[in-house]
Formats: structure tokens, C-alpha cells, sequence
């Protein structure tokens, strides 16, 4: 016992600690290894073996000219099922499934090349009692020297990015999903067979038209053109200020046989049609009208068949002394139009219907007339079909309501539009009701699946939001655990660091912060989307703010050789908005004129006065944006190909939350660009009086 109190005392200096791994490393029977008696060990292995039993971050010694494995409790988890039993024993052997991937790093060292570090490395493990699996690990592997300057270990420190990589992967295979059901949803826009047009802004910009639209304005140049650039001829119809009415109040309009005026072809003449239509406003996330959806479909043959049908029943009326001949026209003319003809008594009795609207329900006309006709309606349409047509009857009012009627051909019920006016006497009695159906039934579906891919397209993009802030919160824990642990080891609180240690901590936090950077942009667009937002309006003082802002920017101005031109803000000019909103939007516009202005160039700050508004304009001398572009980099995940330098690129949220911001808060974010001179970004906000 008396010899064996000092090798213990021995074992627990070289071994220190209380973890799992110290134990096993003072109980371990080291002589049977290459590695020999730890007592016999060199003074700079036993260091590395303290400071790694020591450290809290996963860490790994590979030892001797066997590489033989010493490790901590961090590390641990990355063995899998291997551990305990890699302790001691020759990498190769532990790590056989990789060790040709990873044998040429430690040959490498030994010639004397530089230390290894690896960003979300892939390897194929086998850490499970089952086949090999997928991991990812951020490492690096340097030597450990003697005073002698000989290798007598390595050390690897390594972080496991699985869960990162594959968090990763599915943000990406979601984005693609969206992106690919936007595409499906323009497509069966484009498709379908009711014309359909999206207006962007207070200019009613066109941003989308399917076929049927383009057709029906006579195939114009449409995309990126103003109504009123588009279709001129449409202003002195009431139809700008119709739109202009819609987009101010948020009122829908619905318009029945609204006559149009066309220009369908250059120099043409102009043909006048007839729609039924709808201005739906267009509203973002925020509840504030970004455009305009106008969809309907072209009636002009309906309206002209009926008008027609009128057209007869004034000759009729003013022909009664010839009321034989003039109902057989009547009704060879009914006969031959392309919709379903009836008529009934004042008291609101059915008494003809046309033979084409019997032949419809296979049925001859004798059977459809008095109530015949409610056994070819709808059983679920019957009340309120009734209910309307008798206010009409009992109010001489005009009759129009929709309801299914029985297709013999088609063996189902199919939806119809019926019209009806009275027909009076010198004195104004009824003397009979002159009605038509219209079959709508391919309008009804059109209008069915435009308002089931809309929905679908938004539950889409609450899904998307909610993801993607679970996705933001998950991450921030380890990565502020990776910057916490590696400022430790950089302080040397966990034991001396050498410089090439420095220079890998450094990578590390360069790259947690980077990574924190990307979350904190997912986090905040997720937010906006989900309109959870919080924002503080206050009065804020510009001059100030813009001072501060530059201070925050100055010493990277000196590291790029750029010029800042002399501040530009009137004294005392105040907005309304958060203040840390607007530091960060301005930080960002700033940030970005740093990246892609080249050395040389110039940065101008200015703040004016517009009315009630204040423009905040950040202009730089760089390489600038190309034209095609301008709209497209405020958009989420979109990014102009203009990077001075590709490692500048970033997730491509920052001008989508800059302007997503500056319109909450009441204002807006736009920009201005020439390739090759340069870009000014203009914030605009309420002004504060």
C-alpha cells in the first residue's frame, strides 16, 4: 500500500479533475500501451493530457507515433458507441472508416505543414451498433510540441455540426417547395380560362396577366407598364379613377356587364365589350394595400344575346296587334340563341321556356313550364331561388340570382345566371316577365381554384414564417455556447494557448458570428412575416442619429480607403419611428455601400425635408446595381450578382427586412442605381412636427 499512494498522487496530477474521462485515464493500465508509464510520459504530453481532461469543448489527443487516443468527457458524445473503448487504443483502429480521409492530415504535420481546420466536414461513421451514418464536424488538428521542438502528440478540437447541416438542408428544401408552389399557382393563373391581371402600387403597375387577359386587351405589352401607359384609352371611361378609388378606400368593386372600349389593335378601331368583373385590393402583411387583383370574364356575347331578346320584347310590345306572328318570331329567335329563354306571368308563373332550354334537361317544354321547372333545380337552391324571385315578382324589381340547374348531358347540376325584367303596359302594370339562363359553371370553378390555391399559398407562408423562427431560436443556444467557450480558451483560463491556437479560436468566432448574423436575419424576417413585430414610435431626432451611425462605420471607412462626404441634415429635423428600427436600416444600407464601393470611393449621408415626409438618402460611388434588378433586391432570399468580393454575400435578407421596417413604421425604402457610378438608397419617414 505504502508504494501505491504515490503512484495514485502521481496519476491524479497528470489525470486531474472529477469527469468521467479522468477516472478512466487514472485506472487505465497505460503500460500495456505504446505510450508506456505516464510517470515516463514528456513533460509537454502530460500538459496537453491536463489541459484537455481540464477543458469543457470537446477535445481529443492523438498520441505517440501510434496516435494513440486520449480524450475528455466533451468528447464523448462524437465516439458514439466506440467509446469508452477508443481510450488508448491507436486511432486507426478506432476511426478505421475514416482514417483514409484523415491519415494525410497527420502526415502532413509531421513534414511540417500547417495546422488543419475544416468547416462542416462530412464524414461517414460508424458510431452505432448499425451501419454507418451521416456527421458533420467544424475541427481543426495542430501538433503539440516539446521544448526540443519534436511532435509528441496532436491536438484535435471539434465541434459537431450535424444538426446545424441538416437544419440547414431543410430550410433549403422548404424554400425550394414555396418557391416551387408559387411557380404551380402562377401557372394555373396564367391557364385559366376567366382573365385574370395583378396591379402592383398606387400606379397600378402591371406585375402579372394570364392569357386570358393579354388576349382580351389585344396581346400588349403589359408587364412592368402602368394602366395608364398600357390602355389609354381607358381614362376618359372612368376606369383610372375606378382603380384609384379601390386602392384608397380598400373596397372591392363589382361590376356587372361593365361596357369597355378597346384598341385591340395599333391605329384600330374600337370595339366595346362587355365584362363581369372584380378590383379585389391586394393587402400585405401588415394590412396595408400593396395593389390591385382584377379577374372576371368577358360577357359580351351574353350581354349582346340578351339585349337582343330585349330588343325583340320592345317590338313585341309595341306590336301586340300582331301577337301570333309576333310570338312565333319571338320564339324562333329564343330558339336560337346560345342561352336558356323563359318567360312568365305577372304573377310570376312560368309559361314558355325555349325548346333549347328544355332540350338542355331533356325534357320537353310542357314539363318544365308552371313548377316543372323547380325539378331541374338544385334541392339545396330551391329556398332561397324562390324567396328571390318572389320579392322580384312582388316588387317589379329586375331579377338576377345564381343557382344549379340539372345537365342532361353533363348528368350533374351545373351553375347558372338568371336574368329577368318586366315588361309593363302604357300604365305601368306587369304584363309579363322576360328572363334568361346563362351557364357560369366554368367562371364558378375558375373563381373556386383561384380561391383554394390562394389559400393554400398562404397557409404556405405561415408555415414557412413559424418554421423559420423555430429553426432561428434553436440555433442561438449552441452558437452562443461555441463563442462562450471559445473566448475561455482564448483567455487562457483553461491553460496556455499558443498563436496558432489564437488563429483557430479567431476562425471561430468568426464564423459563430457570422452564422449569428444569418439567424438573426431569418429570425427577423420570420417575425415580419408572422406580424409579430414589435415597434416603439417616438420622435427621433435625425442629426443625432445620423451621427452616430456614422461613428459606428468610421473605422471600417479608413480599413477600405473610402471618403465620407460632409453630413447634409438640417438642424432640429425630427421623424416618427422606433429608433432602433431606424439604426438598424440605416446600419445595413451603410454596411452595404461599404461592401461594394471599391477603394477610393465615396460614401454621402444626407436627410430632406418632402412635405410631410423626411428622405434619408445613403449614396455611394460603386460598382452600382443593374436595372433589371432594382425591384428584385428587396425581395426575401434575393441577392443583385454585384459583390466586390464573393465572401461579402450574404443570405440576401437584409434590404427585404430594411424596407418590410421602414413600412411598418409608416414610411418606405427605395433605391436608385447606375452600373458603374454608383447607388443611393433613399429611407423615408413621417415627418415630426
Amino acid at each position: 500500500m505504502a508504494t501505491d499512494a504515490p503512484t495514485s498522487a502521481h496519476r491524479h496530477l497528470i489525470f486531474p479533475g472529477d469527469g468521467e474521462m479522468a477516472r478512466r485515464c487514472r485506472e487505465f493500465d497505460w503500460e500495456r500501451t505504446a505510450l508506456g508509464s505516464p510517470a515516463e510520459w514528456n513533460p509537454a504530453l502530460r500538459v496537453a493530457v491536463r489541459t484537455v481532461l481540464e477543458s469543457p469543448f470537446a477535445m481529443n489527443l492523438w498520441c505517440g507515433p501510434q496516435l494513440v487516443l486520449i480524450y475528455n468527457d466533451a468528447y464523448g458524445p462524437a465516439l458514439g458507441a466506440k467509446h469508452p473503448d477508443a481510450l488508448g487504443r491507436p486511432g486507426a483502429e478506432v476511426w478505421s472508416e475514416i482514417w483514409p480521409d484523415i491519415a494525410s492530415l497527420f502526415d502532413n504535420l509531421r513534414g511540417g505543414g500547417a495546422p488543419t481546420f475544416s468547416e462542416d466536414a462530412r464524414f461517414l461513421m460508424e458510431r452505432t451498433n448499425g451501419p454507418p451514418g451521416e456527421a458533420w464536424f467544424t475541427y481543426s488538428v495542430s501538433p503539440i510540441r516539446d521544448d526540443e521542438g519534436e511532435i509528441v502528440a496532436f491536438l484535435n478540437v471539434a465541434a459537431e455540426t450535424t444538426q446545424r447541416v441538416i437544419a440547414s438542408r431543410e430550410t433549403q428544401a422548404a424554400r425550394a417547395a414555396a418557391e416551387r408552389a408559387q411557380d404551380r399557382l402562377r401557372g394555373v393563373f396564367a391557364q385559366a380560362p376567366a382573365f385574370l391581371a395583378v396591379l402592383r402600387g398606387e400606379d397600378h403597375v402591371f406585375e402579372f396577366a394570364n392569357d386570358a387577359y393579354v388576349q382580351l386587351v389585344g396581346h400588349r405589352d403589359l408587364i412592368g407598364k402602368s394602366v395608364a401607359e398600357a390602355m389609354p384609352e381607358l381614362g376618359e371611361q372612368g376606369f383610372f379613377d375606378l382603380l384609384d378609388r379601390v386602392y384608397r378606400t380598400g373596397e372591392p368593386f363589382v361590376g356587372r356587364e361593365i361596357p369597355v372600349a378597346l384598341q385591340r389593335s395599333p391605329g384600330g378601331p374600337f370595339e366595346q365589350i362587355y365584362l363581369d368583373f372584380v378590383y379585389q385590393p391586394l393587402t400585405d402583411e401588415f394590412h396595408e394595400r400593396i395593389g390591385i387583383v382584377a379577374h372576371g370574364s368577358n360577357v359580351t356575347e351574353a350581354v349582346r344575346s340578351r339585349r337582343e331578346v330585349e330588343a325583340l320584347l320592345r317590338e313585341s310590345q309595341q306590336a301586340r296587334s300582331d301577337a301570333e306572328q309576333s310570338e312565333a318570331r319571338y320564339r324562333f329567335l329564343a330558339d336560337a340563341l346560345p342561352v336558356q329563354v323563359w318567360t312568365a306571368t305577372p304573377d310570376g308563373a312560368l309559361d314558355y321556356v325555349s325548346n333549347r332550354a328544355a332540350a338542355y334537361f331533356d325534357r320537353s317544354p310542357e314539363q318544365v313550364v308552371g313548377a316543372g321547372w323547380l325539378g331541374v333545380l338544385h334541392p339545396d337552391d330551391v329556398a332561397a331561388t324562390t324567396e328571390r324571385w318572389a320579392r322580384s315578382v312582388a316588387s317589379g324589381d329586375a331579377y338576377e340570382t345564381e343557382f344549379r340547374l340539372w345537365s342532361a348531358a353533363d348528368r350533374a347540376y351545373r351553375w347558372h345566371l338568371a336574368r329577368a325584367s318586366a315588361q309593363r303596359d302604357d300604365e305601368g302594370r306587369i304584363i309579363r316577365w322576360f328572363g334568361t339562363n346563362t351557364d357560369i359553371e366554368e367562371s364558378k370553378r375558375a373563381q373556386a381554384e383561384l380561391q383554394r390555391l390562394t389559400n393554400e399559398a398562404l397557409e404556405a407562408n405561415r408555415a414557412k414564417s413559424d418554421f423559420l423562427a423555430a429553426m432561428s431560436h434553436e440555433l442561438r443556444t449552441p452558437l452562443n455556447a461555441i463563442g462562450g467557450y471559445a473566448q475561455l480558451i482564448e483567455l487562457g483560463i483553461r491553460g496556455p494557448v499558443t498563436e496558432a491556437q489564437r488563429v483557430d479560436l479567431a476562425k471561430i468566432q468568426r464564423s459563430k458570428n457570422h452564422l449569428e448574423g444569418l439567424v438573426s436575419d431569418v429570425l427577423s424576417f420570420a417575425k415580419l412575416g408572422a406580424g409579430r413585430i414589435e415597434l416603439r414610435i417616438a420622435p427621433i431626432d435625425v442629426e443625432p442619429l445620423l451621427v452616430s451611425v456614422l461613428d459606428m462605420i468610421a473605422p471600417q471607412l479608413g480599413e477600405k480607403g473610402l471618403t465620407l462626404a460632409p453630413l447634409l441634415a438640417p438642424p432640429g429635423l425630427k421623424v416618427s419611428g422606433d429608433i432602433d428600427r431606424t439604426r438598424q436600416i440605416l446600419i445595413n444600407l451603410l454596411a452595404n455601400a461599404l461592401k461594394f464601393t471599391m477603394p477610393g470611393g465615396t460614401l454621402a449621408l444626407t436627410a430632406t425635408t418632402d412635405g410631410d415626409a423626411v428622405a434619408i438618402g445613403v449614396a455611394d460611388t460603386g460598382i452600382g446595381i443593374p436595372e433589371d434588378q432594382l425591384t428584385r433586391i428587396f425581395e426575401p432570399f434575393v441577392q443583385a450578382k454585384r459583390a466586390v468580393n464573393p465572401a461579402d454575400q450574404g443570405v440576401g435578407l437584409g434590404l427585404a427586412i430594411s424596407q418590410r421596417l421602414a413600412r411598418a413604421m409608416g414610411g418606405d425604402l427605395t433605391v436608385q442605381s447606375i452600373v458603374g457610378k454608383g447607388s443611393t438608397f433613399t429611407l423615408t419617414l413621417p415627418r415630426h412636427r
